[in-house]
C-alpha cells in the first residue's frame, strides 16, 4: 500500500519516477515550468501544470499518474512513455526497476526479476549494462 508520498518502499529510490524527473531537471538546469510548457499529451492534447510536476518531484503525488500524464512527460523529456511507466510501477507498485545507461547520457529501465539476492541483482544489472553498451555502439 503506497504511503502518502506515493512510494511503497521501493528498494531502489533511483528507479522512481519522482527521482528521475528531479534528476532530469537538475542535469539540464531546467525549471518545472519549462518542462510543463512542453508537456502535452499527443493523444488527448491535455497539458501538465508545473504545480503537478512540482508535487511529483517532491514525492507528494499519492497515486500513479494517469497514462496521459506519462505520455505528456515523455514528449516533454524526449524519452519513451514506457520507460516512465516502468518508473511509475517501481514507485507506486514496488516493482524493482534498474536504470541501465546506454551511453551519451541516455538510459533504459530494466525490470529486475523478483527474488534475486543483492549479489544476483547486481550481476543482472551489470549484464543489462553490457548489453546496452553493445547495442549503443
Amino acid at each position: 500500500m503506497p504511503t502518502s508520498g506515493g512510494t511503497p518502499g521501493s528498494t531502489d529510490d533511483a528507479a522512481s519516477l519522482s527521482t528521475f524527473i528531479r534528476d532530469y531537471l537538475a542535469e539540464r538546469d531546467e525549471s518545472e515550468r519549462a518542462l510543463a510548457r512542453r508537456a502535452i499529451d499527443p493523444e488527448t492534447g491535455f497539458t501538465l501544470q508545473h504545480g503537478w510536476i512540482n508535487q511529483l518531484v517532491m514525492g507528494r503525488v499519492s497515486r500513479a499518474p494517469e497514462l496521459w500524464r506519462l505520455r505528456a512527460l515523455a514528449v516533454a523529456m524526449g524519452v519513451p512513455a514506457e520507460m516512465l511507466a516502468e518508473l511509475a510501477a517501481a514507485q507506486w507498485l514496488g516493482v524493482d526497476v534498474a536504470r541501465v545507461r546506454t551511453g551519451g547520457g541516455d538510459w533504459v529501465a530494466v525490470s529486475v526479476p523478483p527474488g534475486l539476492s543483492p549479489e544476483e541483482r547486481e550481476r543482472f544489472v551489470r549484464m543489462a549494462e553490457d548489453i546496452a553498451r553493445h547495442i549503443a555502439t
